[in-house]
């Protein structure tokens, strides 16, 4: 998920064990013993709280140090963590799950139902929060302890995909998620007790952190990592260097252009995962009622302008694929009837006309500066495909903390975003950005475009109720048509691929949700 917001949640700089020039020392230390891993990422963490803000730079810092009742494998199945299994209810109204009778908090008390049911009352309430974990939730109606080691979440229906919307919510002890802050969550803070495999010793806003391997952890996987040392690098060039440099051992978000380079250099290696993000181009019609964007014309102008296999293969340096919806092939839900459109100009010329833009559309195409692969050059390319169609449009890069409030806030003409497709379905992405807006059902939580049609809220109401999986993916692949061909509610660009590049001695398996866990990183066979 992209992040959502500006909002940073970490302890005064004088409350940290270490003084700044120190810590700064520590991140940049050169040689890694045999139990260190020093991992350069490109994407800042905002909160050491586990429900405050749902986004990617958060997901990676979490899971390190917060488990969640399922979770995904990196070929993407769905597998236990704190709930050793789950099972739909016979009523069909919900699933429950029951908590491993093994699983233990760092400070060595157990964890049971009555600490999942509190976590997930907290994600769903916390307040002020720039982007809850809510649209992983909807359907979820109620939640009941059953036992210690039995929890009973209900739906409204079926709910077939809550189980995949669990493996965001990480669980904290009910006491804690009762009454903590966000800042309570920073090293040392009394609600910095989770039952991952690591814990937060240290943290620098914008320079990294230290996690040390959790004292008795409970889980049955070997860890082969004493100590990671996280570096926030989130300039390309920065990263490749501090790789090649030997500062770091592994990077994500290797910039596609330098794949192939870092592939052929001796003692590095490159991973891929294909079609772990997609590009898109959200449209606002929150403005004047004659604002040209409200015509469904002038954005399917706006999509068939843009020369998609351009974007892949030169932009993208070979390293994505056209997209003409969500999902990337391969996937369950993926319609192969929907391919990307062909660009063509003089359709897109003629579409402007006939809304009566016959000589031209002036906007505004806003984005972020090093938060996705290569997005300034593809804000420049896209724009300059527009003008060759008769469409000005003007640049606007903005750091993330500022673009995304104002993505879903809906104040910007066109937006250049990402979303991580990752495994599972494409329910979170629907409900969040195409949805109507609703608060009380968690639905549209993100949509600043002001989409709204009937038919396919219906469309995902009934997907999210529908059990039968065929069937189900049958209703996304109708939503996908409707949003994306029919009503061109978005322009979907790009499926990506991510790259992470390591030293020789470090293997790493690519995830299909793009997360960077050191869980996941293993030393390489001699």
């Amino acid at each position: 998920m992209a992040a959502t917001g500006p909002s940073c949640y970490f302890l005064p700089m004088r409350i940290f064990r270490r003084s700044t020039a120190a810590l700064a020392l520590s991140l940049l230390a050169g040689g890694a013993g045999a139990a260190e891993l020093r991992i350069g990422l490109s994407v800042m963490p905002t909160t050491a709280d586990p429900h405050f803000h749902a986004d990617a730079g958060n997901f990676t810092l979490h899971r390190h140090l917060y488990e969640s009742l399922l979770q995904w494998s990196g070929d993407g199945r769905l597998l236990p963590l704190l709930a050793e299994s789950w099972a739909p209810l016979p009523s069909g109204d919900g699933w429950e799950l029951r908590i491993d009778p093994a699983a233990r908090f760092s400070d060595g008390t157990a964890v049971t139902a009555e600490d999942a049911s509190a976590s997930l009352r907290r994600a769903a309430t916390i307040a002020n929060s720039p982007a809850r974990y809510t649209p992983f939730l909807v359907g979820l109606q109620r939640v009941e302890v059953v036992s210690p080691q039995v929890l009973r979440v209900f739906t409204h229906g079926p709910g077939p995909l809550l189980p995949n919307g669990l493996t965001t919510i990480m669980i904290v002890p009910a006491r804690i998620a009762a009454t903590a802050q966000p800042g309570d969550f920073n090293p040392g803070g009394p609600a910095a007790i989770g039952s991952g495999p690591y814990r937060l010793t240290e943290y620098r806003q914008g320079q990294g952190a230290v996690l040390e391997r959790a004292a008795g952890w409970w889980g049955r996987a070997p860890l082969p990592w004493s100590e990671i040392r996280l570096r926030i690098l989130p300039h390309d060039a920065a990263r490749v260097a501090a790789l090649l440099a030997g500062d770091v051992d592994l990077i994500e978000n290797v910039p596609l252009r330098d794949g192939p380079r870092l592939a052929a250099t001796e003692g590095l290696h490159v991973a891929r995962q294909d079609g772990t993000r997609i590009m898109f181009l959200a449209m606002s019609r929150q403005a004047a009622a004659d604002n040209p964007l409200r015509d469904r014309r002038v954005r399917r102008a706006l999509s068939l302008a843009v020369n998609r296999a351009a974007l892949a293969q030169q932009v993208m340096d070979g390293a994505a694929e056209p997209a003409g919806q969500l999902m990337p092939p391969g996937r369950a839900s993926h319609d192969p009837a929907l391919a990307p459109p062909a660009m063509d100009r003089a359709a897109a010329r003629r579409l402007l006309a006939e809304a009566g833009l016959g000589d031209g559309l002036r906007l505004t195409l806003t984005g972020t500066g090093n938060r996705f692969p290569n997005d300034t050059r593809l804000l420049q390319a896209v724009a300059q495909m527009w003008r060759q169609a008769g469409i000005e449009a003007e640049v606007e890069v903005l750091p993330p903390a500022a673009f995304f409030p104002r993505l879903s806030a809906g104040r910007f003409s066109v937006a250049l975003s990402g979303w991580l497709t990752g495994p599972g379905e494409p329910n979170s992405f629907l409900n969040a950005f195409l949805a109507t807006r609703d608060a009380g059902r968690g639905m549209g939580a993100l949509n600043g475009t002001g989409y709204g049609d009937p038919r396919l809220d219906a469309l995902l109401t009934q997907a999210l109720a529908t059990a039968d999986t065929p069937r189900r993916q049958g209703l996304w692949r109708q939503a996908a048509r409707l949003a994306f061909h029919e009503d061109v509610a978005m322009v979907p660009l790009l499926h990506v691929a991510s790259l992470w590049a390591m030293r020789g001695g470090i293997r790493y398996a690519p995830r299909m949700d793009s997360l960077t866990l050191a869980m996941d990183a293993a030393q390489a066979a001699e």
